[in-house]
């Protein structure tokens, strides 16, 4: 389960992009932002998912680099597919340092790890439009032997909550074209989705997200 993230922000309105379609947001100014019971580098009662499994989900750090790697090792080519819409084997150092350095503001990435070994799950994150600050691109991925447990779903509604909480009330997301289930999912946050642009192979949706406690 898996969506695809393409682009960054400075926090001074300055976008940049990898070679490769993923970005390259710069670290930014603004102190890191965590609230409520989601406490920055702090575990919280963690979700019971459909088959009673408890998992722990907090906020990424830098110090999450191997676990990244580690989960992203556990991918199988299907689903590292569907995250970069491309053909991945490994991810980079500087791909490494962009996906766990994040300031909690324009960019926010939540992670799940098992209780059990400690390994990570999977990782949803959002990056704000520079030009639309209400907006903010989503990107999700669930390791392959913990899909359809239904942790897609709770990390998805705890980044909305995280975004609402920073002023973003719209979501984008480019999907593989022939992944339903990421489409039902974003159903599952949303008062209303539809897609805006089609490209070869992928389809870009706009997700207007649903009130907080609904």
């Amino acid at each position: 389960m898996t969506t695809h993230a393409r682009t960054g922000s400075d926090g001074k309105g300055n976008t940049r992009r990898d070679t490769d379609g993923t970005a390259n947001l710069l670290r930014c100014d603004h102190p890191p932002i965590a609230r409520n019971s989601l406490r920055r580098g702090g575990r919280q009662r963690g979700p019971v998912l459909y088959d009673g499994t408890n998992v722990a989900i907090r906020q990424v750090q830098p110090k999450d680099a191997a676990l990244l790697a580690g989960g992203f090792a556990r991918l199988s080519p299907e689903s590292r597919h569907s995250r970069f819409l491309a053909i991945k084997a490994e991810l980079n150092p500087a791909e490494l340092d962009y996906f766990t350095e994040v300031d909690h503001h324009h960019h926010e990435a939540l992670g799940a790890l098992s209780r059990l070994d400690g390994r990570g799950l999977g990782i949803a994150r959002y990056i704000r439009d520079p030009e639309r600050p209400e907006v903010a691109e989503i990107a999700i991925t669930i390791v392959d032997d913990w899909q359809g447990r239904g942790l897609g779903t709770e990390l998805l509604r705890r980044l909305a909550d995280r975004a609402y909480e920073e002023g973003i009330t719209h979501f984008t997301a480019l999907v593989a074209s022939d992944n339903l289930a990421v489409v039902r999912l974003l159903k599952r946050i949303g008062v209303d989705v539809r897609p805006t642009s089609f490209e070869p192979g992928a389809v870009e949706y706009d997700i207007t997200l649903a009130p907080r406690g609904r």
